[in-house]
């Protein structure tokens, strides 16, 4: 229903919102170079997005319950967070192998989030059209709204939690709520899509 869908739209993006803030400045840190990093995270990493969401959007044709298909992704999701998260405490810096491995966690979470955000938005597409019709396009709004305040409300704080923990103990942290949103999704109502 509606509420457990503004629940999730509001929490989804927090944990892989921190990661995909913080993860090039932390391979700045690390001496990681900057052109470097613009065109893989700037223009590479987007492609990967966009194919996300293009797969996210023929998943969404072929499938009946995007709900199991939204769970194993968010699974996969954290573990892709997981594996970013141990490679921020084993990084070392102008290794190749350490460069390699952090292009490919910032490809691999780019394209999970289109995929994702696009199934996300199904599912909020599929709430609205179980509204009565006279306020379907203002309920899609509303969690259209919610989903960006999500997504905002954190960033504006993941800054400061990275200055106060820094980035190995925040890159947990964002690990933590990554899998606050896979156990939101395993209490959904049955039945729901």
């Amino acid at each position: 229903g509606t509420l457990w869908t503004a629940g999730f739209v509001l929490i989804y993006k927090m944990g892989e919102q921190g990661a995909s803030s913080m993860f090039p400045l932390f391979l700045l840190d690390r001496s990681f170079s900057p052109q470097k990093l613009g065109f893989w995270n700037g223009i590479v990493a987007m492609v990967f997005s966009i194919a996300g969401s293009s797969l996210g959007g023929h998943l969404m044709s072929k499938q009946r319950h995007p709900l199991a298909l939204l769970k194993a992704l968010l699974a996969l999701r954290t573990c892709g967070l997981l594996f970013q998260t141990l490679l921020t405490t084993v990084y070392r810096d102008k290794a190749p192998l350490f460069e390699a491995a952090a292009v490919l966690s910032m490809c691999a979470q780019h394209f999970i989030a289109g995929v994702v955000t696009t199934l996300t938005f199904s599912i909020m597409m599929h709430c609205t059209q179980k509204a009565d019709e006279s306020i379907q396009a203002t309920h899609y709004s509303f969690l259209a709204t919610l989903e960006v305040l999500g997504k905002l409300l954190f960033s504006t704080l993941v800054g400061s939690l990275v200055d106060w923990l820094g980035f190995v103990s925040s890159f947990w942290v964002f690990l933590s709520l990554s899998f606050t949103s896979v156990l939101y999704t395993l209490q959904a109502l049955p039945g729901q899509s």
